[in-house]
């Protein structure tokens, strides 16, 4: 006789509380703030009006002599904090990122922090910390000639080899150099696979290649977010010298494959099996790109040096 462990009772308790988080999960948050009806004239323009912010220019008229908090506020906007809660936003990317990602492109975008804006704050962390922990931002690519080149290779062939050498040394630099606008390159390639392989979702419907690039945007912000909180283990678990960003990236590639699942589960409310078969595709869609890319790179670098050594 089988026992039937979906109707046991530890299992109805897993069952139910998971359904519970789920439902809290997809409510919207409300962010209330206290109504002002107080009639006021504003300091700027002159209008006249009830509230708190004019109509007409936008002055907040609530703020009479200037405070510590408003020295704050404006050190905060220095750095693209103190206008939208960013914290509020890191959050909820945590919580319900997928149904957080859902009202940002239904409209509520005054709730969260703008996702380009916090991509560039987080890429700026996540060198700053970098740095501080003293893990190399470019990883230890080889990219010398190797030895046992012949003696009859043409000093132009070499020197073109050099040449490359030093070029491909020079972009990878500038790829972990520059995480922010190497993510926004990427985003502009994987919106097109999200676009394709989630489209007419039961929870979304057909999504745009605009707004998938704001959802792949969230999403890296999640990325650098669990990188940030990584690091400090992960310079504590290297060998001194030999820690770098790229090893970093290697490490947490499985949390972020879960991550991908957990956003496109709850935004696109597809199955999780269909969930990950279509996480899976983008994927491998993905790294096919890149192996054509590198393929067709190789292919190049090699009838450029042959047409070197024919001259």
């Amino acid at each position: 006789m089988t026992m039937d462990f979906k109707n046991t009772t530890p299992v109805k308790k897993v069952r139910q509380w998971l359904h519970e988080t789920a439902k809290k999960q997809e409510q919207q948050p409300v962010y209330s703030r206290q109504k002002s009806t107080a009639v006021r004239t504003c300091a700027f323009c002159g209008e006249t009006f009830e509230g708190r912010y004019c109509p007409q220019c936008g002055t907040d008229n609530e703020r009479t002599a200037l405070t510590f908090r408003n020295a704050l506020q404006n050190v905060l906007d220095v750095w693209g904090l103190g206008n939208r809660p960013m914290w509020r936003t890191i959050k909820e990317l945590f919580w319900r990122p997928g149904y957080m990602m859902r009202d940002y492109l239904r409209g509520r975008q005054m709730a969260y922090f703008p996702p380009v804006k916090m991509l560039f704050l987080l890429a700026m962390f996540l060198l700053l910390e970098a740095n501080l922990l003293g893990i190399s931002i470019t990883p230890d690519v080889n990219l010398e000639m190797g030895e046992g080149a012949r003696e009859d290779t043409p000093a132009m062939v070499l020197q073109a080899q050099k040449d490359i050498m030093a070029l491909g040394r020079s972009f990878v630099d500038w790829v972990f150099s520059h995480p922010a606008q190497m993510t926004i390159i990427e985003c502009l390639v994987i919106i097109f696979l999200i676009a394709r392989f989630f489209r007419n979702s039961p929870g979304f419907g057909s999504i745009t290649r605009t707004e998938s690039f704001f959802v792949q945007i969230y999403y890296e912000c999640q990325v650098f977010c669990v990188m940030i909180l990584a690091m400090p283990l992960y310079a504590l678990a290297s060998s001194k010298g030999q820690a770098n960003i790229a090893d970093l990236v290697s490490a947490v590639t499985p949390v972020t494959i879960l991550i991908y699942i957990c956003d496109f589960r709850q935004l696109f409310r597809f199955s999780l099996w269909q969930t990950i078969w279509r996480v899976a595709k983008l994927y491998l869609t993905l790294y096919a790109l890149i192996l054509i890319l590198a393929l067709l790179i190789g292919i190049g670098i090699g009838f450029f040096l042959m047409s070197v050594a024919n001259q």
